[in-house]
């Protein structure tokens, strides 16, 4: 792309929040030439207890992009499928079939990644990084952003930034979503967070997910000596510290698989819980000429399925295949053009995504349901199933038509589960069926689009 600032003072684009959305599209617009003003009030290491788990649709995103080598040099870990805990039931599923490793994830620490990410934008003589918080959109008087006004962090004076297309990427608290959509952000759960140490897992390089518990909660490395793991807390009020306690104590530690009980112990011991809430919001964006949404701020799903970073970029792979395919960024009308594509194109490449997360976290949140995807999966992981429900969890399949037929399956093979077991009545399949629907239906009704059937051409 040719790019030719008319000004110093005016840039191609304006990113706002260098996390891994804002640092990603300035990480790789910035090798194709692209003059990008990229702005945070702090670029020190963050620590994150989600986002540490890139499902293999992250990874290809990373390929398509040429930024896969940003996952090498600080410890990260192929993950490979995951495997199953219900009592003393186990099994694993893994991504590829007859021991092929074609597709995997990766698990990290979520501060390392970024800082990998950061380091390589700002390598480009085309990023200028700013230190500063953003107070406000700036616009014309037709209304058209064209840019942002900022506080700078050291001499804390109130300056402007000029730009031809500002992206908003300032994460799930973001201060701007209000100007750029109708979002309505809720709270699903909250995430305690805990890293166990030089702990064996018993399926290693896979992630973990015990259902025997009241509450789910799942693991999987994050370096060569590290677990994560993350334990689901009901609610949308953060649990105390007293409270955080004896729902380990209660509704995790006795449902632990016996390799955990010594680097489980080490961890409590440490005291260090972290605590997050899970968010759902589906993308509800307002077109307005010259700024677009990008990331947390604009969609966000629960995090039990390790798919935020796959929607993330996925969404900087096609807000930049759009951008990329202008001749410069001199044509505003273009530019607002390719924003209202990339809306429309992304719900092809994140609906699964987002209906997975939520779907699967109210699943796990009901016995009856529960004990069905467990069996379904175990069912599935013994054939080959074309296409497998795995590569919905992975991200690697986008069609909604395969979700909601493996959704409803589940459902049909609870119902089979009551006969066997001589639980059929009325009222149980009538319960089966409703919670299968009152789980799904608000997510279609949120997520489904026309275009999340097919894929545009992006090529224009």
């Amino acid at each position: 792309m040719n790019t030719s600032p008319e000004h110093n003072d005016l840039y191609d684009i304006c990113i706002v929040g260098a996390g891994m959305a804002g640092a990603t599209i300035a990480a790789y617009l910035a090798s194709k030439g692209i003059n990008i003003a990229l702005i945070d009030r702090e670029y020190t290491e963050k620590r994150r207890i989600v986002g540490e788990l890139l499902q293999p649709g992250a990874v290809e995103a990373l390929k398509k992009m040429g930024l896969e080598r940003l996952l090498e040099g600080f410890d990260a870990q192929p993950v490979y499928g995951y495997a199953l805990f219900q009592n003393e039931q186990k099994f694993s599923i893994p991504y590829n079939q007859n021991d092929a490793t074609d597709y995997h994830g990766v698990g990290l620490h979520n501060g390392r990644f970024l800082q990998k990410i950061r380091e390589d934008a700002l390598s480009n003589d085309s990023v200028h990084q700013i230190h500063g918080t953003v107070s406000e959109l700036m616009e014309d008087a037709k209304g058209v952003v064209t840019g942002v006004k900022y506080r700078e962090k050291h001499t804390r004076k109130y300056k402007t930034i000029h730009a031809k297309l500002t992206i908003m990427s300032d994460g799930f608290f973001s201060n701007f979503r209000k100007d750029l959509s109708n979002n309505v952000k809720s709270v699903t759960s909250f995430f305690i967070g805990l890293v166990l140490k030089n702990c064996q897992l018993p399926f290693p390089h896979h992630g973990h997910v015990f259902l025997s518990a009241p509450t789910p909660f799942i693991c999987y490395p994050i370096s060569s000596t590290e677990t994560r793991l993350l334990i689901d807390y009901p609610g949308d009020k953060a649990p105390k510290k007293e409270d955080i306690k004896s729902h380990i104590a209660d509704k995790v530690a006795p449902f632990l698989p016996k390799e955990f009980a010594e680097c489980f112990a080490n961890a409590i011991r440490e005291d260090n819980f972290k605590v997050m809430p899970n968010h759902y919001m589906p993308a509800k964006p307002v077109l307005r000429e010259g700024a677009v949404l990008l990331g947390d701020a604009l969609n966000m799903r629960h995090p039990l399925t390790g798919g935020g970073l796959t929607a993330v970029f996925n969404d900087v792979l096609l807000l930049s295949t759009h951008l990329l395919a202008m001749p410069d960024f001199n044509d505003p009308k273009l530019i607002h053009e390719k924003l209202e594509l990339y809306y429309q194109d992304r719900y092809h490449a994140n609906t699964n995504v987002n209906i997975m997360a939520n779907a699967l976290y109210g699943v796990m949140s009901n016995d009856l349901l529960k004990q069905g995807v467990f069996e379904y999966l175990r069912q599935g992981s013994n054939k080959v199933d074309n296409p497998s429900p795995i590569t919905l969890l992975a991200g690697l399949n986008r069609n909604p038509k395969t979700l909601i037929k493996h959704f409803f399956s589940v459902s049909l093979l609870c119902i089979k589960n009551l006969s066997i077991h001589s639980n059929m009545s009325l009222s149980n399949v009538f319960r089966v069926i409703k919670d299968s629907f009152c789980i799904i239906k608000p997510l279609a009704i949120n997520e489904l689009r026309p275009s999340s059937f097919y894929r545009k051409n992006i090529q224009h």
